[in-house]
This record gives C-alpha cells, structure tokens and sequence, in this order.
C-alpha cells in the first residue's frame, strides 16, 4: 500500500493598497499606538491605589484630627496715641521679680 499526502494549498490573496501612515508616508516613518495593554496611571489614581492602608484596628477606628477651640484674638501690633491720651503702660511681671537686682 502506498502512503499518499496531500498538502493542502490556499488561496493567493488579492492585493490591497495599505492605509496611509502617520510620519511622511516613507517606510520608517511615524509610530503608531493603536492600543495599550497595559495603560498606565494618572498621578492621583496612582497614588490612591498605592497609598499605605490602614490594617491595624485601632487605626481603622481612629478619628480625623483633633479640634481645638479657637485662639482668642491678638493684641494689635500697632496702637495710635494722639496728643489727649497719654501712653499706654507696658503689663507687670506677675512673678514678682523685679527688673533690677536689690542690694542686701
């Protein structure tokens, strides 16, 4: 008996023109990205998906920052004296100390 094989052949294809190319139409030109796999993150979305997460549970619960009551307002930095009022008076030690030393 003889072994026969066939190969099979197909079909030669027409030709087609291929579509125009970015870069000058020469046969180095231009890049094309058409699709990526693998795109990557915009700077916020990278650094929320990468951020430290919280794993520890006194962590989980802990609340924002604290709240402080609001300072009282500042002395004015400035005060206008006019001739009628006399200058103020710059405040007193409390501690009882005075500016200078006594003799004993």
């Amino acid at each position: 008996m003889l072994a026969t094989t066939t190969i099979p052949v197909s079909k030669p294809r027409p030709w087609r023109p291929s579509p125009p190319r970015l870069g000058g139409g020469g046969g180095n030109g231009g890049l094309v990205v058409e699709c990526s796999s693998r795109p990557k993150k915009k700077a916020t979305a990278h650094h929320m998906k990468t951020r430290p997460k919280k794993t520890q549970p006194w962590d989980i619960r802990r609340k924002g920052p604290t709240i402080y009551p609001p300072l009282p307002p500042l002395p004015p930095d400035w005060t206008l004296v006019t001739e009628d009022q006399p200058l103020p008076q710059p405040p007193q030690d409390a501690g009882g100390l005075s500016p200078t030393p006594s003799a004993s």
